[in-house]
């Protein structure tokens, strides 16, 4: 009960401040505000009641709700619904204030408040001072001289605010705390300048990578890897051989977003690796690069790698990777005992090059029980084009199927298809329930002769 009494706290902004420290730090009100960067703000942000009002009720709530919070601040659209529709009748109407939780904070005293509280023992509520500061018109100097701060911690919510309000003027002051002597604060340095993603940081997060904390070489990688520039991979190949799984998994992700003819290798030999979350992030990466030599590893991890996200990942990779040979793996994929690796492998037949003929296992997952596998393998039945009486007919079937989004697909394929075969099941479309449908299927028979 006290949780939810918290949480609704938070939400209508109710509450003392005692529990905040609203003394500003130093200097902080001699610099004026200006705009943040981009033009990326255009919300109204909260006052500085409503901040101090959301610090106390944060603080004084259990950690985790702080931290779903913290987490949701700013990840929302402006609310439009004017009804409030889906909402109890008896709930107060709070969108308003939420809104201004998302907005870009311009009043000088909610600024200097989150200030005041970066360096704050609680570390959700240092969390969210510093990520509504990096979302405000805070100016560049007051945060270059916050990354110099004497307290480790406000130089580290510093360089989180600058990485979330994507500050490039704070890039050289970032720079500089690549060097600094409390860990913490390198790792967020190298998150922040990720997230700028100014090439000119790159020789130092270069270095960076040879650092003896895991932390700052794991922001390092990443932040790397955000440049998407092939030229940084020799810098990040050898981690794929690092004795942490989780190291193995941030270098196989940056890797991949570089789509460097060096990698394909290198990720193909880390789809055997003895973590799953390293196998299933290669696989994502090498279908991203559309790797055509992965082909025959991700067919073989589809059929027999014994976690099914690693299968659902290896069927998608062979979806953007687009070879007619991964028809048959994918076919039988079809049968697989998870749900998801069925459907993605469904979505993935649609997606092959030079597939003329439907396989069997496609045309029988059309009249599934489960709905979505249903939409997934009629969508594919529908791009693929057979012609052949059976593909024809189980077109013709879904025609009657609940899913207005089947019915949809089976009435562009056949219009697709062109044969004489169709026009019956096309002409009864033309009294469907929904009115998209009876559209496709009149533009359908404009295409049937």
């Amino acid at each position: 009960m006290r949780a939810l009494f918290v949480v609704s706290l938070v939400a209508a902004g109710i509450g003392g401040v005692t529990s905040i420290d609203t003394t500003a730090r130093r200097e902080t009100r001699t610099a004026p505000p200006i705009a943040a960067s981009g033009g990326r703000h255009t919300r109204p942000g909260a006052d500085s009641a409503r901040v101090a009002r959301l610090l106390t009720a944060l603080g004084q709530t259990d950690p985790v709700v702080c931290d779903l919070i913290g987490d949701q601040l700013g990840n929302f659209w402006m609310g439009n619904d004017d009804a409030r529709l889906g909402r109890f009748t008896d709930a107060a109407n709070l969108q308003g204030a939420k809104d201004s939780l998302a907005g870009s904070i311009t009043d000088p005293r909610a600024i200097a408040l989150l200030q005041a509280n970066i360096d704050t023992d609680n570390a959700c509520v240092r969390r969210v001072a510093a990520k509504l500061l990096g979302n405000s018109t805070v100016s560049a100097s007051v945060l270059g001289r916050l990354l110099d701060d004497a307290q480790p911690r406000a130089r580290e919510s510093a360089a989180y605010a600058a990485g979330v309000g994507e500050r490039r003027e704070t890039r050289t002051g970032l720079e500089r705390r690549l060097t600094d002597s409390d860990s913490a604060v390198v790792a967020m340095a190298a998150w922040a300048l990720g997230e700028i993603r100014d090439p000119a940081s790159a020789p130092e997060l270069q270095k960076a990578v040879h650092s003896t904390s895991p932390r700052v070489r794991l922001a390092s990688i990443w932040a790397l890897g955000q440049f998407e520039d092939a030229g940084f991979a020799k810098d990040v190949l050898p981690f794929l051989r690092d004795a942490d799984a989780g190291t193995r998994v941030i270098a196989a992700e940056a890797l991949g977003e570089m789509k460097s003819p060096r990698v394909g290798p290198a990720l193909i030999g880390s789809l055997t690796d003895r973590s799953i979350a390293v196998r299933r992030t290669a696989a994502n990466a090498l279908g991203n690069m559309s790797e055509r030599s992965a082909a025959p590893t991700l067919e073989s991890l589809l059929l027999n790698d014994p976690d099914p996200d690693v299968r659902r990942e290896c069927a998608n990779a062979l979806g953007n990777i687009s070879l007619g040979r991964s028809l048959e793996p994918l076919a039988r994929a079809l049968d697989d005992a998870d749900p998801d690796v069925r459907r993605e492998a469904a979505n993935a037949i649609g997606n092959l090059n030079d597939v003329k003929k439907a396989p069997a296992a496609l045309i029988r997952a059309t009249s599934a029980a489960d709905v979505d596998l249903r939409r997934e393998a009629t969508d594919a039945l529908a791009h693929i084009g057979d012609q052949g009486g059976a593909a024809v007919q189980a077109l013709l079937d879904r025609l009657r199927d609940e899913d207005k989004g089947i019915r949809l697909a089976a009435v562009q394929g056949l219009g697709e298809l062109n044969v004489a075969a169709a026009i019956p099941g096309l002409t009864r479309a033309l009294n469907d329930r929904d009115p998209d449908v009876r559209q496709a299927a009149a533009e359908a028979l404009g295409k049937t002769q």
